[in-house]
């Protein structure tokens, strides 16, 4: 119809009248770019690959795996700085230690190849692999940080609340929100490109 020269009100007009509704009308016409161009160019589209899967699901599987015993450690070393004279075991410890050995420079190299990767290529930002681990990222992180908040509040309802639980809610809270506050900042990024 955009070839045929119809506008896009009376294009609008035809499929609301043959049952279409306003979203699904919407998200056909902005399928295309408004210019008077004919015949009618189409908007870029969203990309599906297995690299994508691949790259993304290690790149935030390693990031999930190095945040839990990131965690992990420093509750470690919160127990040791409040331990009163029991038994202390240094093996959660030295796991933690080895775990973040290798998964913080497997991230940090798959995020700094990615960042390339898409600063010499911002379609890339258009990945939908991409977009979808970013947002199970948001989701994850979220959920939490209201864990944590809950896990506060209920401790304190509970008189549970001390300087120790305190120290490990804050390490928590912590950790997922930064990591929230960064992909945060890279959807909005990848929106704005």
């Amino acid at each position: 119809a955009l070839g045929a020269g119809k506008s896009r009100d009376e294009i609008a007009t035809a499929l609301a009248a043959s049952g279409w509704s306003a979203s699904e009308v919407s998200d056909a016409l902005s399928a295309w770019a408004d210019t008077p161009f004919a015949p009618p160019v189409p908007r870029p589209q969203s990309t599906v690959s297995a690299r994508d899967f691949f790259i993304y699901a290690l790149m935030f599987g390693v990031l999930l795996f190095g945040a839990i015993h990131l965690v992990l450690l420093l509750n470690h070393l919160i127990d040791r700085a409040f331990d009163d004279g029991g038994y202390r075991s240094s093996h959660g410890i030295r796991w933690a230690i080895a775990v973040l050995v290798v998964t913080a420079p497997t991230y940090l190299w798959l995020t700094a190849r990615e960042r390339g990767k898409l600063a010499a290529d911002p379609a890339l930002y258009r990945s939908a692999i991409r977009r979808w681990m970013t947002y199970l990222t948001l989701l994850g992180a979220s959920g939490v940080l209201l864990g944590d908040l809950v896990s506060v509040i209920y401790a304190f309802l509970s008189g549970d609340f001390t300087l120790q639980f305190l120290a490990k809610a804050l390490v928590v809270g912590a950790v997922s929100g930064l990591i929230f506050l960064y992909y945060l900042g890279d959807i909005r990024k990848g929106d704005a490109a």
